[in-house]
């Protein structure tokens, strides 16, 4: 229960939230936050995708993978493509950070960009699912809600990094900018349909 107390807290007070995230394990808390942001979509989202045989929206960089078959596929790989972009951009802001002269610890910022990620996914999901029902999946408005919701993440995780790292808020909004699209958009672009 505590998780998804927090998980709301995250929500309605994101400040009260990283101070509280600092109390948990790290970088334990941030991985299950990944895991539930990713499996979820994937049993939810994508599965809907494919049990209505929905084509992607934009052709698969991934030529092995037929586009009738992509979703299919996307159930299984989301959450380990979701585990690697965490990895990586906390290893980026990490990078970052000590080259400039911080001190900065790798499993506080992978708590934060698990929790960010995560909190922001009750908007994600009620607005994929709708579309989905709709017919209208990655058209229409839906790609400027997602840049909007992205943005309320590169928020949270200059958030959550002024709190865990000790760095002002616009700084560490530039490293959630860097985790967002510098790392998650380019590889979901490739992988993620």
């Amino acid at each position: 229960m505590a998780f998804f107390r927090l998980w709301l807290r995250g929500i309605t007070n994101p400040r009260a939230a990283f101070d509280e995230l600092g109390q948990k394990p790290a970088p334990a808390w941030g991985f299950w936050a990944i895991v539930v942001r990713f499996v979820i979509t994937s049993l939810t989202s994508i599965l809907a995708l494919h049990l209505l045989n929905r084509q992607p929206f934009v052709d698969s960089y991934l030529t092995f993978l037929p586009a009738d078959r992509y979703y299919a596929a996307q159930i299984f790989f989301l959450p380990i493509f979701g585990l690697a972009g965490w990895l990586l951009g906390g290893a980026v802001v990490h990078l970052l950070l000590r080259l400039a002269g911080k001190p900065s610890s790798l499993d506080w910022i992978l708590n934060v960009i698990g929790w960010a990620l995560l909190t922001v996914m009750p908007a994600v999901w009620l607005l994929d699912w709708i579309a989905i029902a709709l017919d209208v999946y990655g058209a229409g408005l839906t790609p400027l809600v997602h840049a909007a919701i992205s943005l309320w993440e590169v928020a949270l995780i200059g958030v959550g990094l002024s709190k865990m790292e000790g760095i002002r808020f616009w700084p560490a909004c530039l490293l959630g900018l860097i985790v967002k699209g510098g790392v998650l958009i380019p590889l979901a672009a490739i992988f993620v349909r």
